[in-house]
């Protein structure tokens, strides 16, 4: 009689300990993508949508981060394992043989800090100390001016840079 209770038990107490697989559930916060605006460089206050935007990393072998499109705002990555990253942001306007092509480069600079979300989620990064320098080619960019709006990234809820142009 004691054996079969054992018998019985045993299964019961091995998969007690046992906890099942953690998955990162939906919308717990993760390592927060830079948020950038678009103003009029004229009219400081209005949001203005870039037509044939375009962004890609600034390197040897660039990645594009944003297909063209027209938007007043975007959310690109930061880099997680250095303290710069640079993009070229790319203005398409025109189609066939009258297209012209603008490109600037941003580099931006911060601080890392990596931080535990939990088991399955692993690490997170905020990046603090943010600044951003635009290559200056005189009247050729298209970006006049770019103003920082808040100085650490730990999340996407608003602008961390506006670009006017």
């Amino acid at each position: 009689m004691i054996k079969r209770i054992i018998f019985l038990l045993l299964p019961i107490l091995l998969f007690n300990g046992c906890t099942r697989d953690d998955i990162c559930p939906e919308g717990t916060a993760t390592t927060p993508k830079l948020v950038l605006v678009f103003k009029n460089d004229v009219l400081r206050e209005n949001r203005k949508e870039v037509k044939g935007l375009s962004v890609e990393t600034d390197y040897e072998n660039s990645i594009l981060v944003l297909a063209t499109t027209t938007t007043d705002s975007i959310a690109i990555p930061l880099s997680t394992t250095s303290d710069t990253t640079k993009y070229r942001f790319i203005r398409t306007l025109g189609t066939g043989n009258l297209t012209e092509i603008n490109i600037d480069r941003v580099m931006f600079i911060y601080n890392r800090k990596d931080l535990y979300v939990t088991r399955a989620c692993g690490f997170k990064t905020e990046f603090y100390n943010l600044q951003a320098i635009l290559e200056d080619e005189g009247s050729e960019n298209w970006i006049k001016n770019i103003t920082k709006n808040r100085d650490t990234i730990n999340d996407e809820n608003k602008a961390h840079f506006t670009f006017y142009h």
